[in-house]
């Protein structure tokens, strides 16, 4: 495990959890966080797996299957509670836009009363399970071809993306460009394309220099880069922030952080920190639980007569945290060992 990458991925996740507290006003939280974690999948999958696929062992259902098992049951049950709840309120969903979310298919549909049905966040998983279904067939056609075809296909595919994204109309943006899972494989497949520069030869000098050298200059380099995306997300259309900024803005950092796991910068000793670990650790059922806990404490909060944001943002942000504690040791991991076991 790269624990730079592993404490990343609670950063990110908080950028998503803000982006839900703050709203539209911060959406960059949201697609810079999703950016990050679809290359992360890339980029993680490829180091884990690579080896397997390239010598024909790794087998795509079995895998899919056992993934499943971490994150479906949570799923299933978050799902249900969001029906509950609006059901009471007297808000009954059509068993139309519940049947995708069930089968994790709803990102497929191009529009919102379907991939932002109950708990929106899930549709996150509808992409996911696409690419591990894919990721041999990308893997090896990714590090099948040498470096002049690969600059030739990715000209050819930025090219098509620049006139799908400028064709469609604004409405759509969501739709297709921010959710669709084959739009968003460009980002799984940028994480690849990471992981095979991460173990080449030019990789492993970068490697071995970062873990020899002093590494706050570029610490402070990625960080500018972030803190600098923010403000070009805000001049450029939707059509172009939602997804295409990120694959300029995330390889770096996410290349520097694997890469510096065992450097001695400020950040990386920071990343290292126990707590950062396992608040990486619970990541998934953050994600997960996050939309729900800030329903009730938005619910309560206004039976209560306090109308203030910042409360609001504060008390979801710290009782997430517990609470995915807590669904992670009680219900997450039983259930994965349960029916790994029975599987």
């Amino acid at each position: 495990m790269i624990r730079t990458l592993h404490a990343l991925r609670f950063v990110f996740i908080l950028l998503i959890m803000l982006s839900h507290v703050i709203g539209s006003a911060f959406d960059f939280g949201g697609e810079c966080g999703v950016s990050f974690f679809f290359m992360l999948s890339g980029f993680v999958l490829s180091l884990s797996y690579g080896s397997r696929v390239a010598d024909g062992s790794f087998r795509t259902r079995r895998f899919v299957g056992r993934q499943l098992l971490k994150f479906y049951p949570l799923h299933l049950v978050t799902l249900a509670v969001f029906v509950w709840l609006d059901a009471r309120l007297g808000r009954i969903y059509d068993w139309q836009h519940l049947v995708p979310n069930v089968l994790l298919l709803q990102s497929w549909i191009p529009s919102d009363e379907y991939f932002f049905v109950a708990n929106g966040a899930s549709w996150f998983l509808c992409d996911i399970v696409f690419f591990y279904s894919v990721f041999a067939c990308m893997w090896r056609w990714l590090n099948g071809l040498a470096p002049k075809q690969l600059a030739v296909a990715g000209g050819v595919t930025a090219v098509l993306y620049a006139v799908l994204a400028f064709s469609i109309p604004t409405e759509h943006v969501n739709a297709i460009l921010y959710a669709a899972p084959w739009t968003r494989l460009l980002d799984f497949c940028i994480g690849i394309l990471i992981c095979r520069f991460y173990q080449s030869e030019r990789g492993q000098k970068l490697r071995a220099s970062l873990n020899q050298s002093d590494v706050r200059f570029r610490e402070s380099f990625t960080l500018a880069l972030l803190v600098a995306s923010f403000f070009a997300y805000e001049a450029l259309t939707p059509k172009l922030r939602c997804a295409a900024l990120f694959w300029v803005v995330i390889p770096p950092p996410l290349l520097f952080y694997a890469a510096a796991d065992r450097s001695r910068g400020v950040v990386v000793r920071l990343l290292h920190h126990p707590v950062l670990q396992r608040l990486g650790d619970i990541s998934l059922e953050i994600y997960l639980l996050h939309m729900l806990v800030f329903r009730e404490v938005h619910t309560l909060l206004r039976y209560a007569g306090h109308h203030s944001v910042w409360l609001a943002g504060v008390l979801c942000l710290v009782l997430t945290i517990p609470v995915a504690w807590l669904v992670k040791r009680y219900f997450t991991d039983k259930v994965f060992l349960s029916l790994e076991r029975r599987v």
